[in-house]
């Protein structure tokens, strides 16, 4: 007869080969790939249109514009967000040259992000903002946020300067858009920053008689839809400006597992929103940042690629990617999409692949677009060193099949 301790370790052993069994069976039964999710064209950079502007140790996320005298500038830490921050420039987006900063540049605490300012008289400034959230790890206190502006395109800086303490300012500022008063522009910015409770703000930069830069109040800019934002962490937006002046905002989705970035509308200067909707798959990502090409009035995004679906039920990673990617298409495209009006198949033209990186870790890219032509600067994994680098591009985009 057999003692109850044997058997219940019989049945004990019998139910775990069979959980294992069923763990298995799921396992491959539930296998997906990235490319499920991906219908639209995707082409890779060939490597002839990459060069390595800086590596060694963790080198995050950088920003790049490009001045009206034809100077591109790239501004990144030292490390992931947290980190002295370095500046290099170009002439032409592929030879890059180490520049001086400011002192306090040393003290950044976030994502640097960097804009021209276009006033309305002709004159151009530049200003970089580094957001000073809170960081227990390392041992920072929310603080507002910094910035730097330069009035002699690029060469000399502000020392930093803090504003709207004690806010906690994530990726300030994610976005940074010209404003339009009575249909002309005006010495109006309207910026963007999130927290860590997923709330989105809106601060608009003006400036005094003096030239003295003025932040206004931070406003929540999706309260009416808190609920949605709050559900799928929404952060990180950027806003594009359509030629009708329709404002297109563009979220990263930080819950992941099926949830998608999302898109949504303003017809009054940011003022209100419309409710909003998720994007495809294959247009879901983090840290959208746009350029339209005047020649062909192409809408080009770069964004690190997240579809937030796993390989299959049992993985552990939420998302699947293939790394730093730029997509093609039209801004017409995504406004219709946003109003329910979209007839077409597939949003864009094409994705094309810039960097591949499966991390997770990598783009934050600034982009510019002119005459077919593509510069943009990002960081990643893109080489067996170990550590992510910083990588530009240049490329015709039109060339590209």
């Amino acid at each position: 007869m057999i003692k109850k301790s044997v058997y219940a370790a019989i049945v004990l052993s019998g139910t775990a080969v069979l959980l294992a069994v069923v763990l298995v069976i799921v396992w491959f039964a539930t296998q997906r790939s990235i490319d499920d999710f991906l219908p639209i064209k995707i082409v890779e950079l060939p490597q002839q249109n990459m060069t390595t502007v800086d590596s060694g140790g963790y080198l995050g996320q950088p920003d790049m514009v490009r001045t009206r005298s034809g100077k591109f500038i790239t501004i990144y830490p030292q490390g992931h967000g947290y980190g002295s921050l370095i500046m290099q420039t170009s002439q032409d987006g592929k030879t890059w040259v180490n520049s001086s900063t400011p002192s306090s540049w040393a003290n950044s605490q976030e994502v640097p992000t960097l804009y021209t300012l276009d006033f309305v008289d002709g004159t151009q400034w530049l200003i970089l903002i580094s957001g000073k959230p809170y960081w227990t790890a390392a041992g920072l206190r929310a603080d507002g946020f910094q910035y730097s502006i330069s009035r002699d395109d690029g060469v000399t800086w502000s020392e930093f300067k803090t504003v709207h303490s004690p806010m906690d300012c994530i990726v300030a500022m994610s976005s940074l858009t010209q404003l339009k008063s009575e249909g002309e522009f005006v010495d109006k910015w309207l910026g963007t920053f999130h927290t860590h409770e997923f709330v989105n703000y809106g601060t608009v930069l003006s400036f005094d008689a003096q030239g003295n830069a003025i932040w206004s109040t931070p406003k929540p800019l999706l309260d009416e839809y808190r609920s949605i934002e709050r559900a799928n962490k929404l952060c990180e937006i950027e806003i594009i400006r359509a030629p009708d002046d329709t404002l297109v905002m563009l979220t990263r989705n930080e819950a992941r597992g099926g949830h998608t970035s999302m898109i949504c509308l303003s017809q009054d200067e940011g003022q209100t929103w419309s409710e909003p909707k998720y994007l495809p798959s294959y247009l879901s990502g983090d840290r959208f940042q746009a350029a339209i090409d005047d020649s062909t009035g192409k809408l080009l995004l770069s964004f690190r690629q997240i579809v937030p679906y796993g390989q299959n039920a049992l993985s552990l990673d939420k998302f699947m990617t293939k790394g730093w990617v730029l997509w093609v298409g039209n801004l017409a495209d995504l406004i219709d999409y946003a109003n329910v009006q979209f007839t077409g198949d597939i949003l864009g033209e094409k994705l094309i692949l810039l960097g591949a990186d499966s991390s997770g870790d990598c783009g934050y890219s600034g982009v510019v677009a002119s005459n077919g032509t593509v510069t943009a600067v990002s960081y990643g994994y893109f080489d067996t060193s170990g550590n992510p680098i910083i990588r530009a591009v240049s490329f015709n985009y039109e060339n590209l099949n």
